[in-house]
């Protein structure tokens, strides 16, 4: 049992969570927000193997950053003992394995992207991770092929376009903060992030990814591609909340305020998508 619940600690269902809803919102974006879409099977397939490839993705991680967890997350499965270490990357290359199989199933460009999904969560983990900014644009890049994937799914990429980009800004500035609360156990294994180069210029270039999703916000309502319900929803459920995020993170960078400010990023992620969402709907 401990075993069983080690894994399902690793896999971090939340962010599968978010992976599947992303994929499955992609294509309601994509059919102009059809209800009956939800039934669809290629869009099951696409949530479900988005939901698996995030979880191969934070095997591979866990696998890679042993070292360096053992002094910033020691709680985690690999350095708490609970999983031997080999057997995380054996679970990412079956959990890998069945995404592209779930992609084949779809159609061709599914497959295809799977597959460069798959190849970009493994060299992120094992060289660009410990880079500084193309480790962040990696990352970032994924988040946004997860919404443009459900669209894939159903045969159109109209509609999730938007969402990526919103997807690609949010998450550059969210793993910017995260590098930023890990710096002690990466500076301990000479990882080589901007946080630990230049802590200064990351904490402005996270704050620069904030601004643009908050510039960005109201583009989609001004010409029309999105309702107003969409416009008061992001106006008060994401840019005030990322301007208070954006003004904690300037006055206090410590470990405490980032792990803060990163976890209220992610579960205002889903308030983006809500608003984008009924933007679409209405």
């Amino acid at each position: 049992m401990k075993s069983l619940l080690g894994y399902v600690q690793l896999a971090r269902p939340l962010n599968g969570i978010i992976a599947f809803i992303s994929a499955w919102l992609g294509g309601m974006f994509a059919s102009g927000g059809k209800f009956l879409i939800i039934t669809d099977l290629n869009l099951i397939y696409v949530s479900i193997a988005a939901l698996i490839m995030l979880s191969a993705g934070n095997a591979i991680n866990d696998y890679c950053d042993y070292k360096i967890d053992l002094i910033n997350k020691p709680n985690r499965p690999l350095p708490s003992g609970r999983l031997k270490r080999q057997n995380a990357l054996v679970f990412a290359i079956i959990l890998i394995g069945i995404s592209i199989t779930l992609g084949a199933l779809i159609n061709i460009y599914a497959l295809c992207i799977a597959i460069l999904v798959s190849g970009m969560l493994v060299c992120y983990a094992f060289w660009l991770k410990r880079t500084p900014i193309y480790g962040n644009i990696t990352v970032s890049t994924l988040t946004g092929i997860t919404f443009i994937s459900g669209g894939v799914a159903i045969g159109s990429i109209q509609g999730t376009i938007i969402p990526a980009i919103f997807a690609f800004l949010f998450t550059g500035a969210r793993e910017i903060v995260k590098d930023l609360e890990d710096t002690e156990g990466d500076q301990e294994h000479q990882a080589n992030t901007l946080a630990i180069q230049n802590p200064r210029f990351a904490v402005l270039l996270a704050l620069g990814f904030m601004s643009s999703v908050i510039l960005f916000s109201p583009i989609p309502y001004i010409f029309g591609w999105y309702s107003w319900h969409y416009l008061i929803t992001i106006i008060f459920g994401v840019d005030i909340v990322l301007l208070y995020l954006g003004f904690q993170l300037w006055k206090d960078v410590s470990k405490s305020s980032c792990a803060f400010i990163q976890r209220w990023m992610k579960w205002d992620i889903f308030v983006g998508l809500v608003a984008i969402y009924l933007g679409t709907l209405f």
